[in-house]
């Protein structure tokens, strides 16, 4: 997971957690060995994720585009 999402820095993504009723929208700004810092999408704060929590992610695209 760790090296995928290193693919995604820069991205912003829809984070889903393994709690089931979390989810994060972000732009993904890093990824260390164990967590994720994802700067949030309506401000300019930090969170970070443990990636040992992280089920799935996946990228927002507006308008079709990539």
């Amino acid at each position: 997971m760790k090296e995928l999402l290193k693919d995604f820095i820069g991205k912003t993504l829809w984070i889903y957690t393994i709690s089931g009723v979390e989810s994060y929208l972000g732009v993904l700004e890093d990824v260390k060995d164990d967590y994720i810092v994802l700067r949030a999408f309506f401000r300019e704060d930090e969170t970070y994720l443990a990636i040992q929590y992280i089920e799935s992610f996946k990228e927002e695209v507006k308008g079709g585009e990539r």
